[in-house]
């Protein structure tokens, strides 16, 4: 949060979740279709959550390589809004 949002958030605020998910068992607003095109099928979604002082829930979605643990990409969705991505996928 520090780079996207100049934001600090100590560790023990944050949530976090690792599943796998095939491609059709994921919502448009986990990953948006065009995006899912580039990534790995099925692929491990990590989930970073924290709640911060007014109330507002933001959320980090971010897929890696299962092998390198290179990373592929990245959503930041605040209150179920986007709010932005990064695709690093070729």
């Amino acid at each position: 949060m520090k780079n996207t949002f100049n934001m600090v958030v100590s560790r023990e605020e944050v949530s976090y979740e690792e599943y796998d998910f095939y491609h059709e068992e994921l919502d448009e607003l986990l990953i948006p279709a065009e995006h899912l095109e580039k990534l790995p099928n099925p692929l491990v979604l990590e989930t970073l959550s924290y709640i911060d002082e007014q109330g507002y829930e933001w959320i980090a979605r971010m897929v890696e390589e299962e092998e390198t643990r290179r990373l592929l990409y990245e959503v930041w969705i605040k209150n179920g809004q986007l709010l932005a991505y990064d695709i690093y996928a070729e």
